[in-house]
């Protein structure tokens, strides 16, 4: 392992919302942009991790998107809240719906909100667990930009539209569930492609139609749908619902955040909370599912597993063991962040 390219936690977060404090953002959402990147780091899922944080910054340090959004919360009807994000990050509008819609299932029990005009927003999965570090269970959609075509189509249309779920537990870890609609996000081929690596071909086919190893050739071609035309079907719904009910973008009307147009990207999210007490006792509830989960752990494994493992348990576990040890980055995420902090006059600590 190469000692260099290891960071702390603290000092990764620190650098992080310096830097945003300096492009305007308020301490608090730029606590909670650095959270949300840390939280994909930390789980492996790189495509959303450290390596997004360079265009979030580009993107408010030229005016794309607003440092300081004014974020518009309207009740529709009791258990129904609809935001307008006035083009802030992505982190930034959807913790703010979250923490509203949290405020309304309390009341009522179960809670819908729609959000319309804003960015990009991370994994999914991380609204997931402040749902359900406060009990909630969730269910998170967002669209995104063109990537995929419908199923007998030959040009995207469709972006990579992942569906998250949480359900929470009074023990660690929750049960996150946190999936692209494509074969695989398009984080993880832009990855690719900054570090040099080929990919399967079962991920994407390049301008030609044809299935590629290239990571380039798969961002000027299109992504497949997981499970085929269920994946296209998956993410047809969630551009709707995200995007259509929402009056949010939907389809190729949304702008891709690397393509440098100067345009707001529209992006759409929806959130549904359950408050399980809503449908019973709480203690039973908990009670249920851990017995649920025991169970299903207690299904022996096939030969060559070790272990019948939950949603987002693995990631939980690379996790804690990341944050005692450290995040070894990319040299590719090492020096984009040393560009960054040469230019802001902020130091990266180790």
């Amino acid at each position: 392992m190469d000692k260099r390219s290891v960071f702390t936690v603290p000092a990764l977060r620190c650098f992080m919302e310096k830097c945003l404090a300096s492009a305007g953002l308020p301490s608090e959402d730029a606590a909670a942009v650095a959270d949300n990147l840390l939280y994909s780091e930390l789980q492996g899922i790189r495509s959303h991790g450290l390596t997004r944080f360079a265009i979030y910054l580009k993107r408010v340090e030229e005016g794309f998107v607003k440092a300081r959004p004014s974020i518009q919360i309207t009740r529709t009807v009791p258990a129904v809240l609809s935001v307008d994000g006035d083009n802030g990050l992505g982190t930034v509008v959807a913790a703010r719906a979250l923490a509203a819609g949290m405020e309304a299932v309390e009341n009522y029990g179960i809670c819908a909100v729609g959000v319309r005009r804003s960015n990009h927003f991370g994994a999914a999965g991380y609204y997931c667990r402040l749902a359900a570090d406060r009990g909630y269970i969730s269910i998170i959609f967002t669209n995104a930009p063109p990537a995929m075509p419908p199923w007998g189509g030959s040009e995207a249309f469709f972006g990579t539209n992942p569906i998250a779920f949480g359900v929470p537990r009074q023990k660690r870890p929750h049960i996150i569930v946190d999936m692209a609609t494509s074969m695989v996000a398009r984080g993880k081929i832009i990855a690719a492609a900054k570090a040099g690596k080929a990919i399967p071909d079962s991920w994407a086919l390049d301008p030609d139609g044809n299935p590629t190893t290239d990571p380039q050739a798969a961002l000027k071609g299109v992504l497949l749908p997981m499970a085929g035309p269920k994946g296209y079907a998956l993410s047809m719904i969630v551009d709707h619902l995200a995007g259509v009910l929402q009056g949010a973008a939907y389809g190729p009307q949304i702008i891709n955040q690397y393509s440098g147009i100067r345009a707001e990207a529209n992006v759409g999210h929806f959130i549904i909370l359950i408050k399980p007490e809503a449908f019973g006792d709480a203690a039973r509830y908990a009670q249920r599912t851990e017995e649920w989960i025991y169970k299903i752990k207690a299904v022996p494994a096939m030969p060559g597993v070790e272990a019948v493992m939950l949603p987002g348990e693995r990631e939980w576990i690379l996790e804690q063991q990341q944050r005692k040890d450290g995040l070894q980055l990319s040299q590719e995420v090492v020096d984009e962040l040393l560009g960054i902090a040469a230019r802001k006059g902020v130091e990266l600590a180790m």
